[in-house]
């Protein structure tokens, strides 16, 4: 998701809090055309072709994943949050290898979302978080920061804390985010994702 300038994701992000009130929007004004560019229509691969279908917008992880063009990972534990819009692939711009970055969301106000990618790194920057904590689970490192703890800010072991939890394995670079639930919570969505 953060790869998609045309949803004006990333100048969002960089204002923090207000930021991932802002991409928990995204999806939906995405699916109603109402952002600033329209949702993006998706394209399709030639007969017979290996090669990713594309951005889009798309229903099912099946069909997200043929368009990717990779692996992807769905979690298994949600807190019971149900996933909300379509699932977005859209170009990763931080590399000009042809790679891309997949999207989803459970919930609205009190949301977790998972964004994938195969370009090895972050496709951008979401702005200026505060570092929390690093957790080893499995022998991969995750790396928790947060809106939060700053003067104006929740405190970071709030709910109200707005968190991003980042991890890399082999290729795959990862990312999650929440909003209105617990770190723990955020920890177990993150490390119950499982393949497509």
């Amino acid at each position: 998701m953060f790869s998609n300038g045309r949803l004006a994701v990333r100048s969002t992000l960089a204002a923090g809090l207000a930021g991932l009130a802002m991409l928990a929007a995204a999806p939906a004004l995405a699916a109603t055309g109402t952002a600033a560019a329209p949702a993006i229509a998706p394209a399709t691969a030639p007969a017979g072709s290996t090669t990713p279908a594309g951005a889009g917008s798309f229903k099912t992880w099946a069909a997200a994943q043929k368009a990717a063009g990779f692996t992807l990972y769905v979690p298994k534990e949600t807190d019971g949050l149900k996933r909300t819009h379509n699932i977005l692939v859209t170009r990763c711009t931080a590399t000009t290898k042809v790679r891309f970055d997949v999207y989803a969301q459970w919930g609205t106000k009190t949301f977790m979302a998972l964004d994938q990618n195969n370009s090895g790194a972050a496709c951008s920057d979401f702005g200026a978080a505060t570092f929390i904590k690093n957790y080893k689970i499995s022998g991969v490192t995750y790396r928790l920061m947060g809106f939060c703890g700053r003067r104006g800010q929740p405190s970071c072991s709030s709910k109200a804390a707005s968190l991003a939890l980042t991890w890399k394995i082999g290729s795959r670079f990862n990312a999650a985010f929440s909003k209105g639930v617990l770190r723990g919570t955020l920890v177990s969505f993150a490390t119950s994702i499982k393949k497509v």
